[in-house]
Formats: C-alpha cells, structure tokens, sequence
C-alpha cells in the first residue's frame, strides 16, 4: 500500500518506467520498445525513480 502510494508521487515518466519494468516485469529492452527511447534512457529514468520513491518512503518513516 504504502508503495502505491509513494508510486503516486513519482513524476509520470518514472512512475511509468517503473511499472512497466518492475509491476509488468518487461525487459530493458521492451521497456524502452514500449516507451520510445533507448534503453540508457530507461536505465536512467529507472536509477532516478528508484531513488526518488526511496526518498518518499524515507520521509514517510520507512525504512528503505
């Protein structure tokens, strides 16, 4: 729940980046066929999502 949540606050770029890698379990590659960008863009926007929700559960008091 809490990481619905915290997906919610993600701007919509990583939010969607990390659903479609992490929810539907899509590769890199498919991540960035889906998204229209090359896969050092995926791999970006996924470094950044991944720390930015990490960031949020951290302010909510959870441990990451």
């Amino acid at each position: 729940m809490e990481i619905e949540a915290g997906l919610g606050e993600l701007p919509p770029l990583e939010r969607e980046v990390l659903i479609l890698f992490h929810l539907q379990d899509l590769s890199l590659a498919s991540c960035a066929e889906v998204l229209g960008v090359p896969p050092g863009t995926v791999k970006s926007r996924l470094h950044r999502a991944r720390r930015t929700l990490r960031e949020i559960l951290t302010e909510r008091g959870h441990e990451t």
